[in-house]
């Protein structure tokens, strides 16, 4: 059963936050960085540990109250929240859910104390195809020898650490010779910032490992087993991230009702005219059906529900889908103002589309859908 006025508390808790952080969105986005004492305050708060177990010193919020917090960063800052979104839920879940007791007393007790993780999968020869990736994670001894390149890697500049997903079977075994593994940022991993259209500040990043030596007791479980991990991870991702498309719908709203109110045009303002009336119902209508299929995906993992792909890949394809639509009716709506630069619409505008891509595009949505619904999702 969900406590109402326990998720109320939450958002007004965070809004106090939001209001603290919003001077400097834009600064984030034109600098592509998140200030260290922003970064600070945000670790303060808890929210890179979102889903770290109170045993282990985290605030341990379920899902669903993890999604209002992202869901509230993100109305003021896209980059915030996804770097929240990662290190706060995603990078967690393995760590939770599969790994040896010291591994989560030593990086969750991490995040708890506000540091900052990364999750590094994709790779640039594969990113839908995620069992053919070809980082190696090679045993030599009590150590593996992590090499190889990952890409488009969230909160990287700022990581301590990273889950990072590597082969540790033959190329041909595909999705059954994969592992999870902690590694430590070191002199080994090298970081390259990259300039994206969206989310920028978020820290998105080429990732090469150097030979990285990793103790064996940093494998998360048995090896050649993490691609269901993986899979289970971005189940839970794929609904946090959806969260964040749902604050930017909100302030893509909010930004538009208010200039319809206050614009004049043909001696009324824009509100009066139909045309203008129709685009903000059906904006409501696209925002409330998405909060309500994310936070219906949320509660369905919180409650450990068996059918939680078709429910996270339903929340992600239809907000991804109902949150460009409702920004770009937003920006028709500013029209030439929600086109420059200083509007909060422009950059809300270049935020969304990421959500059609990251965690897995619309297509593979689609396909975990039809999966889901014939029974064939069975990952070994």
């Amino acid at each position: 059963m969900v406590d109402l006025d326990s998720l109320q508390v939450i958002r007004n808790s965070v809004e106090e936050f939001a209001s603290e952080l919003e001077p400097y969105a834009q600064l984030i986005d034109r600098e592509n960085r998140v200030p260290d004492d922003i970064l600070a305050r945000v670790a303060e708060m808890g929210y890179f540990a979102l889903r770290v177990p109170e045993e282990y010193g985290g605030p341990g919020l379920s899902l669903l109250e993890s999604v209002v917090v992202v869901e509230e960063l993100a109305r003021v800052s896209s980059a915030v929240a996804i770097m929240a979104t990662v290190s706060g839920s995603m990078v967690p879940y393995p760590l939770v859910h599969y790994a040896s007791e010291d591994l989560k007393r030593e990086y969750l007790g991490r995040l708890a104390e506000g540091k900052i993780g990364a999750f590094a999968l994709t790779e640039p020869c594969c990113g839908s195809d995620a069992a053919a990736l070809m980082t190696r994670a090679t045993l030599e001894g009590g150590e593996y020898v992590v090499d190889g390149e990952k890409v488009f890697i969230t909160n990287a500049p700022y990581a301590d650490f990273f889950i990072v997903a590597a082969r540790t079977g033959r190329p041909e075994d595909r999705h059954r010779g994969i592992s999870l593994l902690v590694v430590d940022k070191g002199p080994c991993v090298e970081v390259s910032k990259l300039e994206m259209m969206g989310y920028r500040g978020s820290g998105t990043s080429l990732v090469r490992f150097n030979e990285c030596r990793v103790p064996k007791e940093n494998m998360i479980g048995e090896p050649n087993t993490g691609f269901k991990k993986v899979m289970m991870t971005l189940n839970e991702g794929r609904i946090t991230t959806s969260a964040t498309g749902l604050g930017i719908m909100q302030a893509a709203f909010d930004d538009a009702l208010e200039y319809a109110r206050q614009r004049e045009s043909m001696g009324k303002p824009l509100v009066e005219h139909q045309m203008v009336q129709y685009m903000l119902a059906e904006m409501k209508v696209l925002l409330e059906t998405s909060r309500l299929l994310v936070y219906t995906a949320a509660e369905k993992l919180d409650e450990g529900a068996e059918d939680l792909p078709l429910y996270s890949s339903m929340a992600k394809l239809h907000t991804a889908k109902a949150g460009v639509d409702l920004v770009r009716m937003a920006m028709q709506i500013l029209g030439g103002t929600g086109y420059s630069k200083d509007s909060r619409v422009e950059r809300l505008y270049r935020d969304i589309k990421m959500i059609e891509i990251g965690d897995g595009t619309n297509e593979v949505q689609r396909m975990v859908i039809v999966k889901s619904l014939l029974g064939k999702i069975r990952v070994q």
